[in-house]
């Protein structure tokens, strides 16, 4: 039985995809007697203080990297701050940056505005380690990596794409599309002049700090190995993206270990992280704001009325199909380089193709011209008659912008809101098809339920997930355009349309997406990845001068692993 009464930190930052699945395990852990601190986004306050866990706000405590300058204003969020670390230093559009380039110039000066904090979050001031683990998002803070080795602080990665073949997959396609290779990041992250001071400064200030000289090309140092360490996939091994040699080797000598654990499910009901919005003008509507049918279109209700809306058309026609529809919360939000009015980037940093906002409602079209049905008189329920007469259900999470819907005609069978509950509505199993961006979260929450897909990705891992599912024969994904012309854009809703039919009239995806929720079953999800943060927690020496590490001599990763294992050996022999 382990132990009760360790202390767990996790920390998540303002990417509700990577959050989301640690919400379970930290539930886990509070209802076995265990404490969890949260270094998070304020937007996710809530939705964190809801598991029982504490909540720390990341601007407050990321101090060097949120408010380098005093004099200045502070960064709002993590993602902002990150835009002001390119725009300081010159690595921006403006300074013909790409993403892909602000991002391997800006890496080691990153770590150095951050590392500072973890230190000083994971340390009392004596050096006595305030927690027994951490538990981190490996994609945003891989700087918590070098944090808990220069501590020796047990961890545990949550990795919330198809292992580190995806990152390397997914890192390497956005680099090609900038016209870069990942060899060239290597070189950036350290050939350019700024991040070269700062790999400088970091060595003289941490000489134990280890810092990979290929860190994009064999990308390993965001992981932690050896016996008190473990990087959990939320998928299962035969759905995880293939390794190349060079980078499973490195894994294989740091002595880096993946456990498989499935989809992270919560509980029903449960508070999850959904889309956001930073600008505050945009939090609340204005009085003579126009609104929709309120059964249709009420983006202000976050109630389980979508769920309830289900079970009764189900009640009313057995036989009626559901279709949900939701297309990720960063898509949706206003983030700069990926949200509601961003569009590809190409290496010059110039934009080009169809924005968030245009990606969405071409979905939302398709999905009302295809399956919506014809008006009825105002009612009670519009959509409960359109459903009772055999109309299929369209359940639309709309995402935070308040002109998700602006200008399209929502059907009377649909029912549209700003957030929906989407494990318990893929959970309820009576949603037939599920429209997605193709969001990890997304397409395993969909598997493990046996619902079909039709994927429409935006960015990142998406493309990669839409060709797994019609590899796997699971549903169809349709590209988004690279071009945004009025032809581009109807051709674009109608291979949506074309796409969304196929899938719904066809039962051999219907299928092998059962045969897939099946193979998941077993794979533990969060009770299981509990029991190894807990397993994990249990390694921890509770050291009076573990934060003195942090100066110590220089040693190689391989001779620190070894120590930590004759260390566990000797006590496990005690």
């Amino acid at each position: 039985m382990p132990e009760a009464g360790k202390r767990f930190a996790f920390c998540f930052s303002t990417a509700s995809g990577h959050t989301n699945p640690s919400f379970p395990i930290a539930r886990q852990l509070v209802k076995r007697g265990h404490s969890v601190t949260y270094l998070s986004s304020a937007v996710f306050k809530g939705a964190i203080e809801a598991t029982g866990a504490a909540f720390v706000d990341e601007v407050e405590e990321l101090s060097e990297l949120m408010q380098p300058d005093p004099a200045k204003p502070r960064a709002e969020n993590f993602m902002s701050a990150f835009l002001a670390l390119a725009t300081e230093f010159g690595k921006d559009a403006a300074h013909g940056y790409g993403n892909i380039k602000q991002w391997a110039a800006t890496h080691n000066i990153a770590i150095e505005r951050q590392l500072p904090a973890f230190l000083r979050f994971f340390s009392e001031e004596n050096g006595a380690l305030k927690f027994d683990a951490a538990v981190y998002d490996n994609l945003m803070l891989g700087v918590v990596a070098h944090a808990c080795r220069l501590l020796n602080l047990p961890a545990v990665a949550l990795c919330t794409v198809a292992g580190p073949g995806s990152m390397e997959v997914l890192t390497r396609e956005m680099a090609s599309n900038e016209g870069v290779t990942l060899e060239d990041m290597d070189r950036l992250s350290f050939d350019d002049e700024d991040g070269a001071k700062a790999v400088a400064r970091l060595r003289e200030r941490y000489p134990s700090l280890e810092l990979p000289s290929h860190p994009f090309s064999c990308g390993t140092w965001q992981y932690i190995g050896g016996p008190r360490a473990m990087t959990l996939v939320t998928t299962i091994e035969p759905l995880r993206d293939p390794i190349s040699d060079n980078v499973s080797e490195a894994l294989r000598a740091a002595d880096v270990r993946f456990t498989y654990i499935g989809p992270s499910l919560d509980v029903k009901g449960a508070k999850r992280a959904g889309g956001f919005i930073f600008d505050a003008h945009n939090e609340e509507p204005e009085d003579d704001e126009p609104k929709l049918h309120r059964h249709r279109s009420d983006l202000t209700d976050s109630s389980d009325a979508p769920l309830a809306a289900l079970q009764e058309a189900k009640q009313l026609n057995a036989s009626v199909v559901a279709i949900y529809i939701s297309l990720g919360t960063v898509i949706t939000s206003d983030m700069p380089m990926s949200g509601w009015t961003a569009r590809l980037t190409d290496a010059a940093g110039k934009e080009y193709g169809i924005t968030g906002k245009q990606l969405c409602q071409s979905v939302f079209t398709a999905a009302f011209e295809e399956f919506g049905a014809s008006e009825r008189g105002e009612g009670r329920s519009s959509y409960a008659q359109a459903c009772e007469e055999g109309a299929p259900l369209l359940i639309v999470s709309a995402g935070p912008q308040l002109d998700a819907l602006e200008s399209l005609s929502v059907p009377p069978n649909a029912l549209c809101r700003s957030y929906v509950a989407q494990v318990d509505i893929l959970q309820s199993g009576l949603v037939d098809m599920f429209v997605t961006h193709g969001g990890q979260n997304s397409f395993m929450e969909s598997m493990a339920n046996g619902v079909p897909l039709v994927v429409v990705p935006g960015f990142a891992d998406q493309p990669v997930n839409g060709r797994k599912a019609e590899a796997m024969g699971v549903g169809l994904a349709v590209a988004r355009p690279e071009e945004d012309t009025e032809a581009v854009l109807a051709r674009y809703v109608q291979d949506l349309r074309a796409a969304m039919r196929s899938v719904f009239e066809q039962e051999k995806f219907r299928a092998k997406a059962r045969e897939m929720g099946a193979l998941i079953a077993g794979a533990g999800g969060s009770a299981r990845a509990a029991d190894i943060a807990e397993a994990i927690a249990a390694t921890a020496r509770g050291s009076e001068t573990a934060a003195a590490s942090a100066t110590a001599p220089r040693k190689s990763y391989g001779d620190m692993f070894r120590e930590m294992s004759a260390q566990a050996e000797a006590e496990a022999s005690k």
